[in-house]
């Protein structure tokens, strides 16, 4: 069978419009309003996770500023400007990684071209990726070129950690902030997609991939594309844990369940076979304290969800908040050490579950004791003492001296 050319969903699903851009509206709303007033700014800082569309909105904001029939704040997308940003071939939008350019030459090399008047657009747009990669000296050379750019030349710099932007450059550049998508927003985006491509989808398998996505919608769309292929566009959620290495919910509440009734033998054996299927134990670690959370929120709040098994539900505050500190202390130190062993100590610590007694059980044995004394002592201070009388003296003559 002759292959084809295969466009990967997280290119194909690309926005290239401000209206197809998922969970960032404060971004957008901003830029557009930008565009549409014609108070685009002179240098951007676009900061935020991995993959929720910093450079993809940065293309589109050189699309709108270029294109030659934008509609409002939107570009065409018809135009030969837009057709050539959208195929990487337009002249007047450099885009430098500045991971692999990030030393004082290649910004000299980028202030001798800076000058130059766009070729075929309105604007000349750079865009420097991983912009906290650049040197203390390439920031330094920047400086300048950011504070008084030529006219029509917009800067928009991309980043995940802003801190490693020196403040001088922060000041000389409008920052606009980038989000994680949260659940629901990501899980619309995966189901619009698998519709438009005639995937078979069950909601546990999505909510699987946008917990693992972790809020960044490349990861979830680059995810949703191998279980596509590997589920052959039936996508079960029992297919996508097993791909990814993530453990079944019944072996997460089994473990947990045992864990509680302090069948120390099992857990161990538990591990051991997750360990051996090749189950990511991190991500387990993580679907275990997350139970964990979920049920002490439920607990306190007296909140109804139905995805907490009845034994938690049924389990002491106590022993709950035990967990969730010893469970949380793994969660740091999974990343480094064995997390097989981190693990195994966890449920060893465990042990002292069975002898653990709770708090409110004290109170009330302390309160019912001090009210047997009570009661004790008002008995004893209601019976009367008995009195003794001493013998009458008897009477003694009185002689004829004392007369």
């Amino acid at each position: 069978m002759e292959l084809k050319d295969y466009i990967p969903f997280a290119r194909k699903y690309r926005p290239q419009f401000f209206y197809e851009v998922v969970g960032q509206p404060f971004a957008i709303q901003i830029l557009k309003n930008a565009v549409e007033s014609g108070r685009v700014a002179h240098a951007y800082i676009f900061s935020g996770p991995r993959g929720v569309g910093k450079t993809t909105v940065a293309r589109i904001l050189a699309k709108a500023l270029n294109c030659l029939n934008r509609k409002g704040a939107e570009p065409c997308g018809e135009c030969e400007n837009c057709k050539a940003i959208s195929q990487g071939k337009f002249p007047d939008l450099i885009e430098i990684d500045a991971a692999s350019n990030r030393g004082i030459d290649d910004i000299r090399q980028l202030k001798e071209t800076v000058s130059y008047a766009p070729i075929k657009g309105k604007y000349k747009v750079y865009i420097i990726d991983e912009a906290h990669m650049l040197t203390k000296e390439a920031f330094n050379a920047l400086l300048k070129t950011l504070e008084e750019p030529p006219p029509r030349t917009v800067f928009i710099l991309c980043t995940t950690e802003m801190d490693k932007i020196i403040p001088t450059i922060q000041s000389r550049c409008q920052k606009i902030f980038f989000h994680k998508l949260d659940e629901k927003k990501l899980i619309e985006h995966l189901k619009n997609i698998c519709e438009k491509e005639n995937i078979k989808y069950e909601i546990g398998a999505l909510k699987v991939i946008c917990k693992i996505s972790e809020g960044c919608v490349r990861d979830a769309t680059s995810l949703l594309d191998q279980a596509a292929i590997y589920c052959n566009n039936n996508i079960t959620t029992e297919k996508v844990r097993e791909f990814l290495g993530i453990a079944s919910t019944e072996d997460i509440n089994t473990f947990l369940k045992a864990l509680l009734e302090g069948n120390i033998k099992f857990c161990m054996e538990k591990l051991e076979e997750l360990n051996s299927k090749g189950i990511n134990l991190h991500n387990f670690l993580n679907d275990i304290y997350e139970l964990i959370f979920n049920a002490l929120k439920s607990k306190t709040l007296n909140l109804e969800n139905e995805e907490i098994p009845q034994f938690l539900k049924n389990a002491e505050i106590e022993k709950l908040l035990y967990l969730e500190q010893l469970f949380s202390r793994a969660l740091t130190e999974i990343k480094f050490k064995d997390p097989l062993k981190v693990l195994q100590i966890t449920v060893f610590k465990t042990e002292i579950l069975k002898d653990l007694i709770p708090l409110s059980k004290v109170v009330k044995e302390l309160y019912a004791l001090k009210n047997i004394k009570e009661t004790s002592e008002i008995s004893e201070s209601k019976i009367t003492p008995t009195t003794t009388v001493s013998p009458k003296e008897p009477e003694r003559k009185i002689t004829e001296t004392e007369k």
